[in-house]
Order: structure tokens, then C-alpha cells, then sequence
């Protein structure tokens, strides 16, 4: 059936701004200033045309505004509207500061415009040349010009500039708690694009008072410059002024200090390649872990080893940064004690075990584990962060976002305030412990766990992503693991939700009744910070946590389904099977096959029919995908999936479950891909040609089961190749 989109009112755009206003004027009083004031005032003594006029100019995302492209038929008399905003100051004509910021903005078409108005075919600089680039073009008219000609040229007349950019981002800011968020998140919202937390308890300002929201927007505004890379490194150095005039962080003010902390190391790092001495300065004054790691190396290649080991020294006694520590501790004892090896690696040596596997699982190495235990008869799942943030989410869903009053400031927030700011313990300390209670009894628990799915599933939350399967793994979990170990790390949590919150094992194994976390490393990986932490958090709540590294060989013995797929068509998903072939194949040789032509419950066309031979009338009552698919799965069971260019068949065989409401993956192979690398040189690598060279038989071409006999085929003489070397 085809989709509707949802069709927004006529001015939509203005019941949206409306609604940021209302939210400004009505919860953020307290955090505006005389600024924010007047032009909150502004807009609303203006008539309702200027007030639709002023919103499609800040919807415009360029600072200056074209009169001529500025007409709406739902507006009465736009040139008025225009003229309105100009005279209330909300816009203004074009001055000799905006000159390079708007030539900047113009089109070729437009620079050239100037040049003809001014009849300058020949300028100071020499010939204008029409078929330069624009940038040659935009030289050429700054050298050519004074700032006061341009601004009489008539293109100039045209444009407005908008006076209230800072001001506006400010109020945005107020509204959606970061520097990048826009009015379009509304009509997303609208449209059914974006999901919010419609449901919210009624909305909150985010800030306390008028110097936290300043502060914590001065530098949230200054770090997203720094992430955009808009930072001028000259002309910041030439106008440096010092560490001392940024402004402190607001008093009890996580935030403030949190953006204050990566801006100054971000700042530090653009700086460092250049300006090592200034870049320095800037890593020292922040807290953030990576400044100070990076401030300490970098004091220690210049020498400064005493002052290093007092900086460290004080860390390993006072900090409460996890990562950080591990950083002054690890990095203390191998400059000052000499200690060769790294807590990461030694990590690494001493909780892993070694498993073998094939080589066939290299692009996808944690699967490739979890398919060893689960042949071995265990539950291997890959969970990662997944289920412990999940666990947490849903564990202290009604605290974190119903119980506590602000916990959202407006339903397009995600995460809580108390999340933001690190500071769940602190402040749901008492509810988080009662909530705690309930897992000496796990299916009480899960009870639990499940309604609350139940009745938020979907919703936004910023910590976890929905899955059908959580509730699932989290009870699989919950009934194999230690109470109290649960317990003890939800709590950790807790305390420090910034740290705790990514890096944990890939993969959660029941085996006989015991359940274990395992990182899976392939060679040449080594463990991260975040990961050391988290694994240690586990191990120190009671889990049992290993590293498992994996070395690759060529398993003689690993099943391969060798497959091709004869369709109505060479694309998805409007084309069809029409006939499947698969030989299974171990150790070299083939052990079984499965064939069957399939209702495609489609035309064939004649092209189709010339081309493998099958017809409609041969598949009239062939059995349909959904009556052979549990005959086919389980012949490729514990199989890696072989075929001569993989995707294209197994995009086939993915669609064909998905029609079932069945999930498909399997590990795959493609003798196209293989037979470039270990049979170089050939100059073709089509099914036929290889056949052809290799005196391979292929008496039924285009045929699903002849095909994959030949596939085999390859497939061995690949196989041979990879023991060989």
C-alpha cells in the first residue's frame, strides 16, 4: 500500500514557534536577561503576519536574507512584513562589516552582476575572466571594490541581515539543551519522524538560575565551534588573552564544568601542533581525563619527570575519575618503577583463554565465537552494552523519569538531568536502593521489567535502544546470575552512570547452569580503558569475566552450504526465487544436496524463461519459500553460506525469511571474492569462464543445483589453497 505523508497546517511553522515561546517566556523568566527579554517582547507585539514573516526568516538559514525570494502566499503584503521587522530592529540593511560574510554567500552568476553594474569588464586587477571559479571571482571583486561600492550595488538593496542570531541560539539552547538543535525538530516531531517524550510530566527549565544557563551555553556554544572545526588557530593565538578571562563555571554546576573540561582539551589539541606551551596551559586547566593524560605525556617527552610523578602521585590519592586513574597508575609504574608491561595487557595475558576458529569469521570475529559455544550446546548471546544499560534503564525507569519533578526539561529530551549530570546516586539515592530490594526475587523481578516494556516501549530515552528480544536476555540473565552481584553493579551504576555506561564483554554465556561475560579479541587487539573498567566493575560485583583471544586456522571439518538461486529478476525485493540449490559440503567433500523449484506467486517473464530455463508453468505448483523454509534451514544448519557473488543470493534468501517473519544471518562466503585472491590474474571471474579454466563440469548453466555443484567445485580448490599456505 502506498504511504501518506502526514500533511502539516497551512502555518504550521508559526504554532511551533508559538509553542517555543510559550515554553521561554512561561519556564525560562528566570533565565533571560534584558536581551532576551526585549526580544521576546518583540515578537510578540507584532502582527500576526510579521510574526509568520519573522519565522520564515529564521527558518532561512543563511544571516542574510534575499526580499525577492522572501514571498509566502499565506502572508499578506510580505515587502511590509519585511519592512516591520527592519524597523523593530529584528533585521537590518546590509553594513560595512557584513560585506565579506555576504560576497561570500553569493553565487558566480551574482559576483558577476556586480562587476557588469559597475560596467568593470577591466578592473584594477585585470580582465574579468566569466568562466573563473567562484573564489577567483570573489578575490577579484575585493581587490577591484571598495566595501562602500558594493554595498550601493543594487544586488546589495536586496538584502537583509538578521540582527538576532546569538540571541535566538541562546533561547534554543533554553529549550533543547544543546547548541545544535533547530525549529525543524517540531515538524519532525509532527510528521511522525521523531519520537519525544510526548508523555512527560509537564516541562521544566533546565537551569536553576541566569549565570548556570549562560555558562553552561557559553561553552556549549564554544565546544560545538571546536567539534565543527570552525576554529581559526592564528587568529585565536593573535587575539589570545588568556586562560584567565574565559569564564568560571557556575557554582554547583556539573554541566558548566563538564563543557568547560572538554572545550579547554579540545581547544588544547587543536592548538598543540603549533603552539605546544599555549596548548599545554589549556590541558593543565582541564579536568577532563583525556587533558590531563595528554597534559602528563606530553610534560614527560619535555623532560619534566619530577613534576609528572608529583602530578601522578596526587591522582592515584585523590582523583575519582576511573579512567583517569588507571591512566596515573599504569603510567607511574612503568616510567618510575619500570614495569614493562601495561595493566591493559597484563589484563589481557592473565584473565584470557585462547579458542581456535576458522578463519571464515574474520570481518565478524564475536560471532564467530558465539557460533563456537552455541555448537557446543551453551547460550551465547551477543550482548555487549546493550544489556546492562537496558537492565538499568528499565530498573529505574519511574525514578529516573517520572518520580523526580524536573527530570526532563521538555519531551525532546532523551536522557534525565540526573543522567546528564552524573549525578543519579546523589540525588534518587534512597529510591534507587529500594528499587534495589526487589532482585531477591528474580521473577518478581522480571515481572517487573517486563510491565514496564510493556508500558514505554518506543519511548525516547537516550540510554538504551528498544529490542523485541531485551526482556528476554535480561531474564535469561537475571536467572542465572548471583543476586547480589546483580545488585552490587546497578548500583555502581548508579554512582557513576558516565563511567559505567559502554565498554562492556561482547558476549553473555550460560553453560551448564553458569553464566559468564567473555571479550572476544582477534590478534592485534588489545583491551581499551573503558573496557578494563567495566570489566573490573563486573569482577568486583562477583561475575565471572574473561578475555577470550581468538587465533585463526582453516577447519577441515567446518560444514559449508555451497547455494545459487535462479529468480524472476536481478534485484529486491520485487523479484522472486523461483529455484534453489544447495550442496552441503565438509572436509572437501559433498556430503548431501537439497534442489527444489519454488512458487514465485509471480510472472516469468519469456527473457527470464530463455535464460535458466524455467518456466511458469514448471513452478505452477512448486511448493512457495514459506513450505520448504523449515526443510531448507535445517539442512544449512552450523553451515557457513557459500555462493558465487554471496550477496546476491543471500539477499534473496534474507528477503524470503523477512516475508515469514523470520530473522536470517549466517556467516557467508563469496568464490567470487575468493578465487580473485588465490587464483590472481584470470580475466574473468563469471561462474562460466572459471568453469571453463579449470575444466570444471557445467552441463545445466543457469540451473540452481548445477550451479552450486560448481561452486563446490571452487569452493574445494579455495579451501586446498588456504591449507596450502
Amino acid at each position: 500500500m502506498p504511504r501518506f505523508r502526514k500533511k502539516l497546517p497551512e502555518k504550521y511553522y508559526l504554532d511551533h514557534f508559538n509553542e517555543f515561546i510559550d515554553f521561554i517566556s512561561q519556564q525560562c523568566a528566570h533565565l533571560l536577561n534584558k536581551e532576551h527579554q526585549e526580544f521576546v517582547s518583540c515578537y510578540q507585539q507584532l502582527s500576526h503576519d510579521s510574526q509568520c514573516m519573522f519565522v520564515r526568516v529564521i527558518n532561512r538559514q543563511s544571516r542574510f536574507i534575499n526580499l525577492n525570494k522572501m514571498v509566502y502566499q499565506e502572508i499578506n503584503d510580505g515587502p511590509h512584513q519585511l519592512m516591520t521587522l527592519q524597523k523593530v530592529g529584528l533585521l537590518s540593511y546590509l553594513s560595512l562589516n557584513d560585506v565579506n560574510a555576504w560576497l561570500q554567500e553569493l553565487t558566480k552568476i551574482q559576483l558577476l552582476d556586480i562587476f557588469e553594474q559597475f560596467g568593470a569588464s577591466l578592473t584594477s586587477v585585470g580582465k574579468v575572466n566569466k568562466s573563473a571559479a567562484k573564489s577567483i571571482l570573489f578575490e577579484q571583486l575585493l581587490q577591484s571594490f571598495s566595501n562602500n561600492q558594493c554595498l550601493s550595488s543594487e544586488l546589495a538593496q536586496q538584502y537583509l541581515a538578521k540582527n538576532f542570531e546569538h540571541c535566538l541560539a541562546y533561547l534554543l539552547f533554553l529549550f533543547f539543551g544543546d547548541t545544535n538543535s533547530g525549529l525543524d525538530k517540531f515538524s519532525m516531531r509532527d510528521l511522525g519522524m521523531l519520537k519525544t517524550r510526548a508523555n512527560s510530566p509537564k516541562p521544566n527549565a533546565r537551569f536553576d538560575n541566569l549565570e548556570q544557563a549562560q555558562s553552561v551555553f557559553y561553552y556549549s556554544f564554544r565546544l560545538e565551534q571546536l567539534v565543527q572545526n570552525t576554529l581559526n588557530v592564528k587568529e585565536y593565538v593573535a587575539n589570545h588573552l588568556g586562560i584567565a578571562n574565559y569564564p568560571e563555571p557556575s557554582i554547583n554546576c556539573t554541566q558548566s564544568k563538564q563543557f568547560r573540561d572538554e572545550y579547554f582539551y579540545l581547544l588544547g589539541k587543536q592548538l598543540l601542533p603549533e603552539y605546544p606551551t599555549l596548548a599545554l596551559q589549556y590541558f593543565s586547566a582541564s579536568a577532563h581525563h583525556k587533558a590531563q593524560e595528554k597534559w602528563l605525556r606530553e610534560l614527560y617527552k619535555l623532560g619534566e619527570k619530577d613534576k609528572v610523578k608529583i602530578e601522578l602521585e596526587s591522582i592515584i590519592d585523590n582523583s575519582l575519575n576511573d579512567t583517569l586513574l588507571l591512566f596515573a597508575e599504569d603510567f607511574y609504574e612503568r616510567k618510575f618503577h619500570q614495569v614493562k608491561v601495561s595493566k591493559l595487557t597484563q589484563k589481557l595475558r592473565d584473565d584470557s583463554h585462547c579458542l581456535i576458529i576458522d578463519e571464515i569469521h574474520k570481518a565478524q570475529v564475536e560471532k564467530g565465537v558465539k557460533y563456537y559455544y552455541q555448537n557446543l550446546g551453551a547460550i551465547a548471546l551477543r550482548t555487549e552494552n546493550r544489556l546492562f544499560n537496558a537492565l538499568f534503564g528499565l530498573t529505574f525507569w519511574q525514578e529516573l523519569f517520572n518520580q523526580h519533578p524536573d527530570s526532563v526539561a521538555t519531551e525532546f529530551d532523551r536522557r534525565p538531568r540526573v543522567v546528564k549530570e552524573n549525578t543519579i546516586y546523589e540525588v534518587l539515592g534512597e529510591a534507587i536502593e529500594q528499587r534495589l530490594l526487589m532482585f531477591s526475587e528474580p521473577q518478581n523481578t522480571i515481572t517487573y521489567l517486563t510491565k514496564i516494556a510493556a508500558q514505554y516501549y518506543g519511548q525516547p530515552n537516550g540510554m538504551f535502544r528498544w529490542n523485541t528480544q531485551i526482556i528476554q536476555i535480561i531474564s535469561m540473565f537475571l536467572k542465572a546470575a548471583p543476586a547480589q552481584s546483580v545488585v552490587t553493579h546497578l548500583r555502581a551504576m548508579a554512582q557513576n552512570h558516565q563511567g559505567l555506561n559502554d565498554g562492556y564483554p561482547d558476549l553473555m554465556i550460560i553453560e551448564n547452569g553458569q553464566l559468564r561475560f567473555e571479550e572476544v579479541k582477534a590478534p592485534g587487539d588489545s583491551i581499551r580503558p573503558n573496557q578494563f573498567i567495566s570489566m573490573n566493575a563486573l569482577q568486583d560485583a562477583g561475575f565471572d569475566v574473561r578475555v577470550c583471544r581468538v587465533k585463526w586456522y582453516v577447519d577441515p571439518m567446518q560444514p559449508y552450504v555451497v547455494v545459487d538461486v535462479e529468480t524472476t529478476g536481478g534485484k529486491q525485493p520485487q523479484h522472486r526465487i523461483t529455484e534453489i540449490g544447495a550442496v552441503k559440503m565438509i572436509n572437501g567433500e559433498i556430503v548431501d544436496t537439497w534442489s527444489s523449484l519454488i512458487n514465485p506467486q509471480r510472472h516469468i517473464s519469456k527473457f527470464i524463461t530463455k535464460f535458466t530455463g524455467i518456466s511458469n508453468s514448471m513452478v505452477q505448483d512448486a511448493p512457495l519459500f514459506s513450505e520448504v523454509a523449515d526443510s531448507l534451514s535445517g539442512f544449512m544448519q552450523n553451515c557457513i553460506f557459500v555462493a558465487h557473488n554471496v550477496n546476491f543470493d543471500y539477499g534473496f534468501f534474507k528477503q524470503e525469511y523477512q516475508r515469514i517473519n523470520r530473522h536470517f544471518t549466517m556467516p557467508k562466503l563469496c568464490t567470487v571474492r575468493e578465487t580473485r585472491k588465490y587464483f590472481p590474474g584470470l580475466k574473468s571471474y563469471s561462474l562460466g569462464n572459471l568453469c571453463d579454466n579449470f575444466d570444471i563440469p557445467l552441463e545445466s548453466h543457469h540451473r540452481a543445483l548445477c550451479d552450486a555443484e560448481a561452486a563446490a567445485e571452487l569452493l574445494k580448490m579455495i579451501l586446498q589453497k588456504k591449507m596450502d599456505l
